[in-house]
């Protein structure tokens, strides 16, 4: 177990004139680093000499007293992994992903209205899935006739 000295008291005041300083940097991240400085310049010090603060650590929920395997099938639900399925369901791509469709690549122009921005980049998400869809397609046809030839050869040898 590692040696932690406590957490500090820290107040609002603190975590305020750090931040009028760096507004980049997360409240989140500056409250951690005071809660283990305990100093606004050591904060600061911080900053200047990494260019950003370690986000704190996310909270582990506790283990409930349960059997074993739900806390296994918690732990896997928990992983990060999108329960969304995958990115051509996620952005409603089937169709072109079902006909192989990668369209043209769409204009990188900035929109003068949000609208028109939040459109302008939902068609390049579209664009770079469906792309990159194809790519992975291919490297995996490549990798079928690379393994096809390999087996072909091993025949021919024996």
């Amino acid at each position: 177990m590692q040696n932690r000295s406590p957490a500090r008291l820290v107040n609002p005041e603190m975590v305020e004139t750090v931040r009028a300083m760096f507004p980049h940097i997360p409240t989140a991240a500056i409250h951690f680093d005071l809660q283990k400085t305990g100093s606004v310049e050591q904060t600061c010090d911080n900053i200047l000499r990494d260019g950003t603060l370690p986000m704190p650590p996310a909270p582990r929920p506790p283990t409930p007293p349960t059997a074993s395997s739900s806390s296994t099938s918690a732990a896997g639900s928990s992983s990060g992994v999108s329960v969304n399925g995958n990115l051509v369901q996620r952005f409603k791509l089937e169709e072109a992903a079902k006909n192989n469709i990668v369209p043209d690549e769409p204009n990188k122009i900035w929109g003068d209205s949000a609208e028109k921005r939040q459109e302008v980049f939902k068609s390049r998400k579209e664009f770079m899935v469906l792309q990159a869809r194809k790519r992975f397609l291919e490297q995996e046809a490549r990798k079928a006739q690379e393994a096809e030839a390999k087996a072909k050869e091993v025949d021919a040898s024996a």
